[in-house]
């Protein structure tokens, strides 16, 4: 369900930008390494799908199971608008 919530708000955040005139984000990988500030990071948790599978465990900084963190719209917004 993550992935549908991710996609509307770098579509939103492309939206920002279109509205005043400037080009979409494009490939989004390096925008989101570089503000990964402006993701909370998730600490806790695993994504592992029974209790046979381990998975990958949530930890401090990027990891397998939750990336660089969920996306706060409101900080990024900030930061798409000072782009060039």
């Amino acid at each position: 369900a993550s992935c549908p919530v991710a996609a509307g708000i770098f579509a939103k955040l492309n939206g920002i930008r279109i509205s005043v005139g400037k080009s979409p984000l494009g490939w989004l990988n390096p925008f989101i390494y570089q503000n990964a500030a402006a993701f909370q990071d998730v600490k806790l948790g695993a994504n592992g799908c029974t209790p046979f599978v381990k998975g990958f465990d949530a930890i401090e900084g990027w990891d397998p199971a939750t990336g660089v963190g969920t996306p706060d719209f409101d900080r990024l917004a900030k930061i798409v608008e000072s782009l060039p």
